[in-house]
């Protein structure tokens, strides 16, 4: 570029025979930096490597001369003629431990462990960025990262805790909801609806017919508990069984009890809001689908025992007041157990309902057994 502008200038000036004597005076200095160029034999200057890069990668070491050829140009591919030294130890784990983060396994335990292989490698990569090669940049990105993998990990802990439940209530989920496969966080989740534990001394009046609400859901912890209708026993609750099972399908909490429900001894109920429990397992169709399959079996369980009441009431072995209930206490004669493969009690209770009420609903054929098979 030089030389070109002093032979535009020359030119200006109209000095022609000047302009040569300039240019050739010029040329032959220009001639011999050509040659020393390609004599000296310096690969950077051969390969097309400007004097930024070459400063550039002097002062970065992590910067790395490339390979500008024909073919490069042409399909814009760079080639690498030599390879930039092995990174840092922190920058090689920390990719270690992203590598062990696509090995995690479904599931919340996977999670946590996805999570916290990404926490120690994002860890790694801002100690690489602030003392290896002093990037702000780069260490402020990872330290974010760290940031939010860690807080995912401590929401993740906290729904992995381990659930407690009292002696009572944790028998009660073995009973009744680990075989169903309930989880603790989901009866958990049921338990939350409980309005309180209830005691209840003997003879004590827990629901009286036509007089107490329908507006909860109780199951008897311990203790037993006599169902009667004008004053005519139907029926004892054992424990673990509810009370107002019958009352859960199609009974509004405005509606009053047809039934009067008595202590036969110091007992404990477990009372749920009825609305609130409704409400959260309509939610989850899981939860539903066991609410309605435990309620429901009691309730054919109650019809059972009932229809076994009214064949003893005829035979004249059923005590006809709540006295004479609590006097047989010790026998457990309302204790039904089929055997065998006749269905002469399913037959039975038919007969009765449809003898009271001809609309009423049907029994299928029911088998009890000693171990039911959970569904």
């Amino acid at each position: 570029m030089p030389y070109a502008n002093i032979f535009a200038a020359s030119l200006a000036d109209g000095n022609g025979g000047r302009a040569a004597e300039t240019l050739a005076g010029s040329g032959s200095s220009f001639m011999e930096n050509i040659s020393n160029t390609l004599v000296s034999g310096n690969p950077s200057a051969s390969m097309g490597v400007t004097h930024y890069e070459k400063a550039s990668t002097s002062a970065n070491p992590f910067l790395c001369a490339k390979n500008v050829s024909f073919i490069s140009s042409v399909f814009d591919i760079s080639v690498c003629p030599q390879w930039c030294p092995v990174n840092h130890m922190y920058f090689q784990l920390a990719n270690t431990f992203f590598f062990l983060s696509y090995l995690a396994p479904s599931g919340l335990y996977g999670l946590v462990y996805l999570r916290c292989t990404h926490l120690i490698g994002c860890a790694l990569f801002a100690l690489w960025g602030w003392s290896v090669i002093c990037s702000f940049d780069a260490f402020l990105w990872n330290a974010n990262f760290v940031v939010i993998n860690f807080i995912h990990v401590c929401v993740l802990l906290y729904r992995l805790r381990p659930i407690k439940f009292s002696k009572e209530v944790e028998e009660v989920y073995a009973a009744l909801f680990q075989p169903l496969k309930v989880s603790r966080h989901q009866f958990k989740k049921v338990l939350d609806c409980m309005k309180m534990i209830r005691p209840l001394k003997y003879q004590e009046v827990y629901a009286q017919e036509k007089v107490t609400k329908v507006d909860s859901l109780s199951l008897v912890l311990s203790g037993k508990l006599v169902v009667s209708q004008n004053f005519r026993a139907l029926h004892i609750v054992f424990p673990h069984q509810f009370l107002d099972s019958p009352e859960w399908f199609g009974v509004s909490t405005d509606e009053f009890f047809q039934v009067s429900v008595t202590a036969m001894e110091e007992s404990r109920v477990l009372l749920w809001h009825r609305d609130k429990l409704k409400l959260t397992i309509i939610t989850d169709s899981f939860l539903q689908a066991v609410f309605d399959h435990i309620l429901g079996r009691d309730v054919v369980k109650k019809l059972m025992q009932v229809n076994e009441t009214m064949a003893a009431s005829v035979n004249g072995h059923l005590p006809n007041s709540l006295e004479d209930a609590g006097e047989s206490e010790e026998k457990p004669m309302l204790i039904v157990k089929k055997s065998g493969d006749g269905p002469g009690i399913t037959a039975l209770i038919n007969r009765q309902l449809q003898a009271a009420d001809p609309n009423a609903w049907r029994l299928g054929r029911i088998e009890e057994t000693d171990h039911e098979t959970p569904v």
